[in-house]
């Protein structure tokens, strides 16, 4: 999936599908990220160590530490050391462009949200993240449109997301 007139890079989706291949070969259900505007929280359907302690459960299009999150009970399903590295290294990639939530408007389906850049946000996730953390001070930075968005509360990051296809 390369886009024409931009370097050579891989979507964050095909990196985290090809890091839960391996759960597939193994018999576990395909991971499916929540549809633009789905109604509800996200499904998370896998977890991740990290190795600063940290733990996130992802549905695929969003992951997140889980003591943000609080999930009534975690996946048993975890992702191995590698999905960990990518995900630490998205988490730690220093990026140029930075938003808020204030910054972000609705398309006119309700189902999306766009950056300033004009990358698309799925508004499930959006609308989770606000519902979450209300006072917390949510931003979001960036690289590309096909790049993962890294989620900051109050400066630290605490998950990635994945853009919506243009």
């Amino acid at each position: 999936m390369l886009s024409r007139g931009r370097p050579s890079c891989v979507p964050f989706a095909m990196i985290l599908v090809a890091c839960l291949a391996s759960s597939v070969r193994a018999g576990q259900q395909p991971i499916k990220p929540a549809a633009p505007g789905t109604a509800g929280d996200p499904t998370w359907q896998r977890m991740v160590r990290l190795s600063d302690g940290r733990t996130l459960v992802t549905d695929g299009g969003l992951a997140i530490d889980a003591g943000i999150a609080k999930p009534a009970a975690l996946p048993t399903q975890v992702l191995g050391p590698a999905s960990a590295k990518i995900l630490e290294g998205y988490l730690a990639a220093p990026l140029k462009d930075e938003f808020t939530l204030g910054d972000l408007r609705s398309t006119a389906t309700g189902h999306t949200y766009i950056a300033p850049s004009g990358v698309v946000l799925n508004a499930t996730y959006i609308d989770y993240l606000r519902r979450i953390m209300p006072t917390t001070k949510l931003r979001f930075r960036m690289k590309g449109d096909l790049e993962p968005v890294v989620v900051l509360a109050n400066g630290t990051p605490i998950g990635v997301l994945m853009p919506v296809k243009r």
